[in-house]
């Protein structure tokens, strides 16, 4: 019986993998808001909001419970987004001349379930995951020309991340599984960009963090081609890479995700 008890938590880790996986649905980044110059002048005011998706794959290591098997899971964004309730993701910045604040936040909601090995013990299990990611932070243009800019990032990435498996009871009574998981990586970085003529233009971002203080390590990249059609919209088209390894009391999120990403930015 313990060995089937195993397998069934091994099967909920999994299916709670693709809970986790939308973590990437997770994640842009403020390049989507910071592509174009401010249609403001530079001693004023500006304030973006800009709504994304990034549509990401999920490869790597999970373990939603402690003393839960760690499963490694493989899933496509097509699986993970066949199992979404419900998705929010929302950047905002306030920006003066060469300074800035921003945050990106995160928040999604998925189920899945499955039959269990034979259907003796137990009929099917249940998995619900709810993912909240928060990224607060400020920025520096230290080279800011005509064409070009760089900017100076620093800030703090919060996670947090609700996992439950149910397991219908068969021979066996109802048993329920649940964690809850919260930790904040600091993170450090660089957003570069280029603007041609033509309202075409290029961006891209690195960070890294973590260090010990919440992960073990987190960097992400970007890079993205943009479009600004007038003074107020702007929309890019780009790829994200973004890995974190996360480990605490038997829980672990060890995971690259990988995906295309799409935005526009609202310039007030």
């Amino acid at each position: 019986m313990m060995h089937i008890r195993m397998r069934l938590v091994a099967r909920g880790a999994t299916v709670a993998a693709l809970c986790c996986g939308l973590t990437a649905t997770l994640i842009t980044n403020r390049a989507v808001a910071d592509e174009v110059p401010s249609p403001v002048p530079s001693d004023d005011w500006s304030f973006n909001i800009s709504p994304y998706v990034w549509a990401a794959s999920l490869d790597g290591s999970i373990a939603p419970f402690p003393r839960a098997p760690t499963a490694d899971v493989d899933v496509s964004f097509k699986d993970i987004f066949e199992n979404l309730d419900i998705a929010g993701m929302l950047f905002a910045e306030a920006r003066y001349q060469r300074f800035a604040a921003y945050t990106d936040l995160v928040y999604t909601s998925i189920s899945a379930d499955a039959d269990t090995p034979f259907g003796i013990l137990f009929d099917d299990i249940d998995a619900e995951n709810e993912i909240f990611i928060g990224t607060f932070g400020g920025s520096y243009r230290a080279i800011d020309t005509e064409h070009a800019s760089l900017a100076l990032l620093a800030g703090a990435r919060v996670w947090s991340v609700d996992t439950e498996v149910k397991l219908n009871g068969n021979l066996l009574q109802d048993r329920k599984f649940e964690d809850d998981q919260s930790w904040v990586d600091p993170v450090i970085g660089l957003h570069g960009l280029y603007r041609f003529d033509n309202g075409i233009f290029i961006t891209s971002f690195s960070h890294v963090g973590g260090f010990g203080v919440g992960s073990h390590l987190t960097w992400d990249t970007f890079g993205a081609l943009g479009y600004q059609f007038n003074e107020s919209i702007s929309a890019v088209a780009g790829y994200r890479h973004l890995e974190v390894d996360y480990k605490h009391d038997g829980f672990v999120f060890d995971v690259e995700l990988s995906g295309p990403v799409i935005g526009m930015t609202i310039r007030f």
